[in-house]
């Protein structure tokens, strides 16, 4: 966890404010009105309007709505924020709401730099406050069913990691701007999960990207990257934003590749895993058989599951556990850093956070 729990005072509910009332905070105005143990106190977005507009759409009072986070804060008395603006204002959001003695909960990536994410990670730590980052993939079932079933030694000792990405995601908006798209602002979640299913981290990247001729993005919408992780395991990743027809799920289509087996997943309700039998035979293939992974289920998934797993932790006082904390989510934004570091100079380069 960012921050020190024992610090933390139990609450029955979380007053907690909004910040940032574009597209993607429907989901999490949605989730806060629904969750049992948070109390949605305000909305806060520089432009007025956009923050009326939500708050008509949810039927929440017009007093509800603030310019500033500051001011929010004050005039609620809001315990925590919920931080859905832009990635390059993550750091002042974050700081702000830290030292206006909040927790926060971010949208990802946690910032534009491992500099300010460091940055944010230790002023939660010093203000004894929580601070998470919502890497929603993390709370799928099938992801968890995977990252169980690996763990327990289902494939015997995992060698290689393989995830494709391919999407075709008319976004209009400041993604269709971006040198790097689908590397800056969603390959993380694969790369998040690549780290959470091999239970290894990143040591070095060799990445490249480029923009097909019928791509609608600005900067390079299609990358692929092979990334040496600890015990030399490999981890590759190949995706698009601009791929029209047989799309992957948002979680994307996986291969584990161990010393006794293998696992295939498409990244939704398919998944098939198969091992050597106990006597094998001397064939040119060896027999196999096929293993039922057990199923691990969700009440709730991605935002809904992260964010009222957060607020109970936060009314717990710290003692029920945390999906995604801040400190946790560096490796997976040094991953992406890197990644483009090498797309721009062509070279192999470490993932240091």
């Amino acid at each position: 966890m960012s921050g020190d729990s024992s610090s933390m005072s139990p609450m029955e509910r979380m007053k907690t404010v909004v910040v940032g009332c574009g597209g993607m905070s429907r989901t999490w105005v949605q989730e806060a009105l629904a969750a049992e143990r948070i109390d949605l106190v305000g909305l806060v977005d520089l432009e007025a309007e956009r923050a009326r507009a939500m708050a008509d759409s949810f039927g929440i009072d017009q007093g509800a709505c603030f310019r500033s986070l500051g001011e929010a804060v004050r005039a609620t008395g809001a315990d925590a924020v919920f931080d859905v603006t832009v990635p390059a204002a993550h750091a002042a959001v974050t700081l702000e709401a830290l030292e206006l003695g909040c927790h926060v909960l971010g949208e990802k990536p946690m910032s534009d730099s491992l500099e300010n994410g460091r940055r944010m990670v230790d002023a939660a730590q010093a203000a004894g406050r929580v601070y998470a980052v919502t890497q929603t993939r993390r709370a799928l079932p099938g992801v968890l069913s995977v990252e169980a079933f690996l763990r327990e030694g289902g494939l015997g000792e995992v060698a290689e990691l393989h995830s494709d990405f391919y999407l075709g995601c008319h976004f209009g908006g400041f993604r269709e701007e971006m040198e790097h798209p689908l590397v800056l602002d969603m390959a993380i979640h694969t790369f998040d999960n690549a780290r959470q299913i091999s239970g290894r981290e990143p040591v070095t990247v060799y990445a490249e990207s480029w923009n097909p001729a019928h791509s609608w993005y600005r900067g390079d919408a299609s990358a692929v990257a092979v990334f040496e992780m600890t015990g030399g395991l490999r981890y590759t990743y190949r995706g698009s934003w601009c791929n029209e027809g047989n799309h992957t799920s948002w979680a994307g289509d996986w291969r584990v590749a161990g010393s006794r087996g293998s696992l295939a997943w498409d990244g939704a309700d398919a998944m098939e895993a198969q091992r050597l039998a106990a006597d094998p035979g001397e064939g040119f293939h060896r027999e196999l058989e096929t293993i039922d992974v057990p199923r691990v289920t969700l009440e709730h998934e991605g935002h809904a599951h992260l964010i009222r797993q957060f607020a109970e932790h936060v009314c717990s006082g710290g003692r029920t556990p945390l999906a995604c904390p801040a400190a946790d989510n560096l490796p997976s934004l040094a991953m992406v850093l890197a990644a483009v570091e090498s797309l721009r100079t062509g070279n192999r380069v470490p993932v240091r956070w």
